[in-house]
């Protein structure tokens, strides 16, 4: 009988105590060998990141995402920050800036 192995890598790889410490507690927890705890962990932020999207974000002037947000806000009850960010991949700190802008001249009410 012949024994197949499949192939696989070899990092080395440099902890910090405090990384050790969390091996060693999560190792305790699931009663696992570090080599597999470390490959959960992989396993785990690897699914994690499945459903997360990238914005690449625009380089806009104040006043242009100014002209934006206005824009998109029309015939909309209630929107977030992050939405319109995500909407118009306007960084969110912008976003905020204007909506603070847009709210000192009347324009939107912040949500309760």
């Amino acid at each position: 009988m012949k024994t197949t192995y499949a192939k696989g890598y070899v990092y080395p790889l440099k902890l910090t105590r405090e990384s050790q410490e969390d091996l060693a507690r999560i190792m305790e927890k699931l009663r696992c060998s570090k080599a597999e705890a470390i490959r959960d962990a992989i396993r785990h932020y690897a699914e994690y990141l499945e459903g997360l999207e990238v914005v690449n974000l625009r380089d806009i002037s104040e006043e242009e995402a100014k002209k934006e947000i206005r824009e998109y806000l029309k015939g909309k009850e209630r929107v977030t920050a992050d939405k319109i960010s995500d909407e118009l991949r306007i960084d969110v700190s912008l976003v905020n800036k204007v909506l603070l802008t847009l709210w000192q001249e009347g324009d939107v009410e912040p949500l309760e």
